[in-house]
């Protein structure tokens, strides 16, 4: 489990640029997963490698609690910050401030 692969990548160029190899920290903007029944992996184990790997930005979702679990400024040993959010609280990728995304908009639909 040393590479995870996310669910959702924001990355610089296109599909193209990256047939060969996977995107370098510096071309990342944001790495995200989708948390049903990962979420304590995502946010205690896949944390810590995307900060090793230095990516500035990583986002877990939790369809089971409403939430975004948001972690910034990555250091070798973890994010020093970790944000979470509750509807109808909205976030901005460090890397587009002006995208905003409520949570609403990105949960699916309470049934």
């Amino acid at each position: 489990f040393s590479e995870p692969e996310p669910d959702l990548a924001i990355v610089q160029g296109t599909v193209l640029d990256y047939t060969e190899d996977h995107p370098r920290p510096e071309q990342v903007y944001l790495v995200v997963e989708v948390a049903d029944s990962t979420l304590k992996q995502d946010c205690e184990i896949k944390d810590k490698l995307y900060a090793q790997a230095s990516i500035t930005e990583y986002w877990v979702l939790d369809l089971k609690n409403r939430q975004l679990h948001i972690f910034r400024n990555p250091t070798p040993t973890g994010y020093t910050n970790h944000l979470i959010l509750s509807e109808p609280n909205q976030a901005s990728p460090l890397a587009f401030p002006s995208c905003t995304l409520t949570l609403t908009s990105i949960l699916p639909p309470v049934s």
